[in-house]
């Protein structure tokens, strides 16, 4: 609990000296009443009528300061209350400016071989997209993850699709990547780098400060980062063609190759066995993209060097990032005045009947 006007608890200072000149005034009478006091004549017995009972008495004498009390009582629960006080039940942070990403990701037939990891088998696409969640939603380690930034998605084969528009929402991005899988068909397979880095390049280009969809944000730079195990081989723009456009919007290219050792699972007569492939990476041509780009180029041979390549992008890629953090709360105030209202009252009715003073 808060105040929204803390400095009018300063005003509990009047309640505490006004309950300071009671008390000496209260020892002032006393010691008065003690030196006027006279000795008690004696005079003629009269018998017990039982009217007046001083049982009763003694009860409202040991509670006179019950109407001083309820008084003090009620004055600081309404000072309290002009404080404002009032809890507070979750935080809002909008973030003001931040980097928008693209993530491009090579979904073709070959990313369904399969490499090692842990002693264990697991499909090129898995890997990747257990490391690219972990590079958005941090990993608890060494990724603090990218809440910050302005995210999408474009998965590309023979033909390249957006399948996160970029937001700030990172659970649509992240349930996109989840569901990402191979292609199934030869009709769709294939590798257009080029046309997948225009799409992307055209998404960054026009998404701006001024859209409804960024509500206020400024973006900083603009990156896209890419992931192939192959070469390109088909689309309507080559892959140099693509990095030049990208580069004359102002757009880096952060080129990722992940080859190395992998496996096909194939069935025969005589069982099941893993058939090794040979990486196809173009190597050659991801380095010139990220060269003309002015980004960078990173091979990865295994997942432990993919989740070092995507610790190596994070840390190039900080920018201080402006947020304004916005509360919600529940005012308290209204408990407070009702409760100081009631202790007031009530003071006020004792001190009027119970123990009202006859002169």
């Amino acid at each position: 609990m808060n105040f929204e006007s803390p400095q009018a608890l300063f005003l509990l200072a009047f309640p505490v000296l006004a309950l300071f000149l009671k008390i000496l005034s209260s020892m002032k009478l006393r010691r008065d009443g003690r030196q006027h006091s006279r000795p008690h004549r004696r005079g003629l017995p009269f018998p017990d009528t039982g009217i007046i009972d001083s049982s009763m008495i003694t009860l409202r004498q040991a509670f006179l300061w019950l109407p001083v009390f309820f008084a003090l009582t009620g004055s600081i629960l309404l000072i309290i209350a002009l404080a404002r006080p009032r809890e507070r039940l979750d935080e809002s942070r909008k973030v003001t400016s931040g980097i928008a990403a693209e993530l491009v990701i090579d979904r073709s037939g070959s990313m369904a071989a399969e490499v090692e990891k842990g002693g264990s088998y697991v499909r090129r696409i898995d890997v990747v997209k257990q490391n690219i969640l972990d590079f958005i939603q941090g990993d608890g380690k060494t990724l603090s993850g990218r809440p910050d930034d302005m995210l999408g998605l474009v998965a590309f084969a023979k033909y390249a699709d957006t399948l996160a528009p970029l937001s700030l929402s990172h659970d649509v991005v992240s349930d996109f990547i989840r569901n990402l899988d191979t292609v199934t068909t030869k009709e769709e397979d294939g590798t257009s780098i080029g046309d997948a880095i225009a799409l992307a390049s055209a998404r960054l280009k026009t998404v701006n400060s001024n859209n409804d969809s960024s509500n206020g944000y400024e973006i900083k730079s603009r990156i896209i980062v890419l992931l192939t195990d192959g070469e390109n081989n088909g689309g309507k723009y080559s892959p140099r063609e693509a990095a030049e456009l990208a580069a004359d919007w102002g757009i880096k290219i952060y080129a990722i190759g992940f080859g190395g050792d992998a496996y096909y699972q194939m069935s025969s007569l005589f069982g099941s066995r893993r058939v090794p492939v040979g990486s196809a990476v173009d190597s050659a041509t991801l380095k010139k993209i990220a060269e003309i780009s002015g980004g960078a180029y990173f091979e990865a041979d295994t997942p432990e060097d993919l989740k070092a390549v995507y610790e190596e992008i994070d840390s190039m890629e900080k920018s201080e990032i402006i947020s304004v953090s916005e509360y919600r709360y529940r005012e308290l105030f209204y408990l407070f005045a009702i409760a100081g209202i009631i202790f007031l009252a009530a003071g006020a009715v004792l001190d009027n009947t119970v123990f009202r003073r006859i002169s």
